[in-house]
C-alpha cells in the first residue's frame, strides 16, 4: 500500500499583534504596507485571508498561498516603523496544528 499525501493548497500563519487590534481591515492594510515596503507593489497584492482575530486583538490567524508564505514571514520579520508590529507565533500547512502550543517554556 502506498501513501500519497494530499497537496496543501493553503498555508496558515498565527501572528502576534502589538499593539492589540481587533480591526481586521486595519490589520490587513498593515500587512500589505509591510509587503510593499520590503518587496514592492507586485507582492503587496498578495491575497491574505484573515481567518480569526482573538477577542483581545493580540493574535490573528491568516491563510495564504504556500508560495507566498515565505515572503509574508520575511516581511513580518523585517518590518520596521509600522504602526502595528507583528510576530510569528506559529505557522503550518495544517490549520489544526496551530492549536497545539508548547506551554512548557512559559511561566
Amino acid at each position: 500500500m502506498t501513501f500519497n499525501p494530499l497537496p496543501s493548497i493553503h498555508h496558515y500563519i498565527c501572528l502576534g499583534v502589538e499593539p492589540c487590534c481587533t480591526d481586521a481591515l486595519l490589520i490587513r492594510k498593515s500587512l500589505q504596507d509591510i509587503l510593499t515596503e520590503l518587496f514592492g507593489l507586485t507582492v503587496s497584492s498578495t491575497y491574505i485571508d484573515i481567518l480569526s482575530v482573538n477577542e483581545q486583538g493580540s493574535e490573528i490567524v491568516i491563510r495564504v498561498n504556500p508560495e507566498d508564505a515565505p515572503k509574508i514571514l520575511a516581511a513580518v520579520a523585517g518590518a520596521s516603523g509600522a504602526p502595528i508590529k507583528f510576530s510569528v507565533v506559529k505557522e503550518s500547512p495544517f490549520l489544526p496544528s496551530l492549536l497545539s502550543r508548547d506551554f512548557t517554556t512559559r511561566q
